[in-house]
C-alpha cells in the first residue's frame, strides 16, 4: 500500500505544490487520481468552480475507478 500511496502523496500536491517538479513528469503527475481530486477540490472551494469546470478532473478519477475495478475483477477471485 505504501508503495502506491507514498509517491501519490509526494507528487500530487497534498503537502506541497506539484508544480515544483520538472516539466517532464508533469503529464504523469496530472494523471494521478489524488492530483485530480486535489485540483478539483481546490478549484471548487477556493475559486467556486462549477461541476462543468472540474469535469476533466472528475474524468480522471472515473477512469481510474473503472480501470481499477475491472483489474480487481480480473485479478482477485474467491476460491
Amino acid at each position: 500500500m505504501n508503495f502506491i500511496m507514498l509517491p501519490m502523496w509526494i507528487f500530487s500536491g497534498v503537502f506541497f505544490s506539484s508544480s515544483n517538479f520538472p516539466g517532464a513528469v508533469q503529464p504523469f503527475i496530472k494523471l494521478l487520481p489524488l492530483t485530480a481530486l486535489n485540483d478539483a477540490l481546490r478549484a471548487n472551494m477556493l475559486e467556486g468552480a462549477s461541476f462543468a469546470a472540474v469535469s476533466p478532473q472528475i474524468l480522471v478519477i472515473l477512469v481510474w475507478g473503472v480501470v481499477t475495478f475491472f483489474a480487481a475483477l480480473k485479478l482477485f477471485r474467491w476460491r
